[in-house]
């Protein structure tokens, strides 16, 4: 990294960040809710509804996952019925996924807490520029919270599963699920007629800092984050790919199924990762004294970093 410049830091948003704004935004909070449809047909509406009564965190995507996969190991004589199932399991996954997106619109309209951490972190990131660009794996409008915070809009967000600001939300499985000889198909996020490229993995590795909020990097975007931590437990890693790391989660629970997932991604070699690279990992809802402090110092030297370099800019160009 150049002396006096910015460094190219990377804000990774999940589910968390919007939990934080006190958003009722889970999957589970929209299968209790009015929006959740009510009395269709289809095989996938009777097992989602089954699933959401019976626990406690619904996972819509992940159940639908587990769906496909249940219905591709059926026995043969049950297989060629199939093809119609999947007729009406399409028909309804439409109303669902409709149904979900008029769910999260109603609940992005109301106003969001102002005095969380998360509001300290979006602040940095819209009035000082901190963050070179923006990964947003919500479907929420992170502008429409800027004016909520009365701070200038951005223009350098990639949502990566689409927006509710211009009806291009994508739900669905990835592209490693077998959905029984393309029948299923409907459900694949890249079979989406919304879906786009983003770089996602050569900006992580591009990245001096990179900085996870309310991700935790579960089993849905598994794939946009392994090939990094990976690569960032080589044991021979250069020092110029070392990378500032900061991950705020929610708490020690969260924190424990953060840590089982980077020892899945990078083979068991966590140590390494925390060796190779400056690596945090904030909880944001026990001990907040301490969390406080220990937040306060990561904002202040960044911010005050910020300050000084666009100050020095500023002096140059008269």
């Amino acid at each position: 990294m150049e002396k006096n410049k910015i460094p190219k830091r990377l804000l990774i948003i999940g589910n968390g960040f919007d939990l934080d704004l006190g958003r009722n935004t889970r999957y589970s909070d929209f299968a209790k809710s009015d929006f959740w449809p009510k009395n269709l047909k289809s095989q996938l509406y009777r097992y989602l509804s089954q699933k959401s009564q019976i626990e406690k965190w619904f996972d819509l995507e992940g159940e639908l996952a587990n769906y496909v996969q249940k219905m591709g190991n059926t026995v043969s004589s049950y297989r060629a019925l199939i093809p119609a199932i999947a007729q009406e399991d399409a028909q309804d996954f439409k109303i669902i996924v409709a149904s979900m997106i008029s769910y999260l619109q109603k609940v992005q309209s109301t106003n969001v807490k102002t005095d969380t951490l998360v509001a300290k972190v979006f602040t940095l990131a819209c009035a000082n520029s901190a963050f070179s660009k923006i990964y947003s794996f919500n479907f929420t409008d992170l502008n429409r919270v800027a004016r909520q915070f009365q701070i200038p809009e951005m223009s350098n967000i990639e949502y990566v599963h689409g927006c509710l600001c211009d009806n291009s939300a994508i739900l669905g499985i990835n592209d490693q699920v077998d959905t029984i000889d393309g029948v299923y198909d409907f459900m694949r996020k890249s079979f989406n007629p919304h879906y786009s490229s983003h770089p996602v993995g050569f900006d992580l590795r591009d990245a001096d800092e990179v900085v996870f909020f309310g991700h935790s990097l579960g089993d849905n975007d598994y794939h946009y984050f392994q090939s990094f931590f990976k690569h960032q437990c080589e044991e021979n890693l250069d020092k110029s790919e070392q990378r500032m790391i900061t991950i705020f989660t929610y708490d020690e629970t969260s924190r424990m199924e953060i840590m089982r997932t980077l020892h899945k991604m990078n083979y068991g070699r966590t140590s390494m990762l925390f060796q190779n690279n400056k690596l945090n990992i904030f909880c944001t809802d026990n001990e907040e004294h301490k969390m406080s402090d220990a937040f306060r110092y990561w904002y202040q030297q960044r911010k005050s970093e910020i300050q000084q370099i666009q100050t020095k800019e500023f002096f140059a160009d008269i």
